[in-house]
């Protein structure tokens, strides 16, 4: 009694297979090995057009993304200058006004003999800069989520 051949799902070894039989199962094997490739190809392509697809989107992403934060960080920097100078500018106004409070009243810290000192340009400096720091001191107590 001869075997039936499952012609979809052939064995592994030929045995007792007629010379027919080998070349059905040749033909078979050559049938399913040329649309192994064709898939293959189909589907190698669709993978490649796909991947460049996903490669342009990603740079797409990454440049606009790099441009937004670029944006933002122009735009913060630009704030806090501003601030910056704002607080800077009255600190400068407020040393000011302390020497011309001064002057109008000749009262100077320590008394009128000590006029000289407190008007010396770098005691003028020292102070301009002690109240900047003061000033951004306070700056920074009220705005926290400032750097």
């Amino acid at each position: 009694m001869q075997r039936r051949i499952n012609w979809q799902n052939l064995p592994s070894e030929p045995k007792g297979f007629t010379h027919s039989d080998l070349v059905t199962a040749y033909k078979q094997l050559h049938k399913d090995l040329v649309d192994c490739k064709r898939m293959k190809g189909a589907t190698e392509g669709y993978l490649r057009k796909s991947k460049a697809g996903e490669r342009e989107a990603k740079e797409t992403a990454k440049r606009a993304n790099k441009q937004l934060v670029t944006i933002s960080k122009k735009q913060k920097a630009k704030e806090e200058a501003a601030k910056a100078g704002y607080w800077s500018g009255a600190s400068a106004i407020c040393v000011a006004l302390t020497y011309e409070l001064m002057k109008a009243s000749n009262a100077w810290p320590g008394g009128i003999q000590y006029k000289a000192f407190w008007s010396h340009e770098a005691m003028i400096t020292t102070l301009t800069f002690v109240f900047t720091a003061i000033f951004g001191w306070v700056y920074r107590c009220a705005h926290p989520d400032s750097r």
